[in-house]
């Protein structure tokens, strides 16, 4: 029997849930938005960490960061939209699963050149490969009509879109205590692996309640 107690506290709940989408969505757009601006940001840099970059493959360098700014702009509207607007929520998708594809193979080009040597490399590189799969199996799901598996997927792919937001939060906080060499092997790991289990625990507990709710149902119909 559900008590009063349990009544008032589900406002609250669902009060903190969207702050934290409507904050995890601004820092998204800010970070996307620079993502995209970052090429031609590039050549005033004055710090020697981003200066490093004039050296490198200009083409890649954008795909990467311009892809990568686009998926982080586009993720949180397709959770928003993806009841409202169907129509706009499959041309988005498409607009996404480009600018993912774009932004991965600029990923392994930066995986190669990560500060922090192989444990640096690898992680990034991991990640890449996980980022454009994930979204190429929600892709092809969502094509077979199976849309429970597509969203399970998405979210996937979303979680990592999102370490480019989780890894400049985790940097100011992993330099307090560690070198930057240490810093940057850990960051690269941690920012998306975090990621993909929160959501990975996210999606099993939202399917037990499911599952939960429909078990509970048919016993009512029986």
């Amino acid at each position: 029997m559900t008590t009063s107690f349990e009544l008032m506290q589900v406002p609250k709940r669902h009060k903190a849930v969207s702050g934290l989408f409507i904050l995890g969505a601004l820092l998204a757009a800010m970070i996307g938005l620079y993502g995209i601006a970052f090429p031609t940001l590039l050549p005033d840099m004055p710090d020697e960490f981003h200066r490093r970059y004039l050296n490198m493959s200009y083409a890649l360098i954008s795909m990467h960061v311009v892809g990568a700014g686009i998926a982080l702009l586009i993720a949180p509207l397709q959770l928003v939209i993806y009841r409202r607007n169907r129509i706009l929520h499959r041309y988005l998708g498409r607009v996404y699963f480009l600018a993912v594809m774009a932004g991965s193979v600029g990923g392994y080009y930066m995986a190669w050149h990560a500060f922090g040597g192989f444990i640096s490399t690898l992680g990034l590189a991991v990640l890449a490969t996980l980022w454009w799969s994930f979204t190429l199996l929600a892709v092809i799901y969502a094509r077979a009509g199976n849309i429970a598996a597509h969203r399970r997927w998405m979210l996937r792919s979303f979680a990592l879109t999102y370490a480019a937001v989780t890894l400049r939060l985790m940097s100011p906080v992993l330099s307090v205590f560690l070198d930057q060499l240490t810093q940057s092997q850990v960051v690269y790991w941690a920012s998306w692996t975090l990621n993909l289990a929160l959501v990975q625990i996210w999606i099993n507990t939202t399917g037990q309640k499911l599952g939960q709710g429909l078990a509970n149902s048919k016993g009512l119909i029986k």
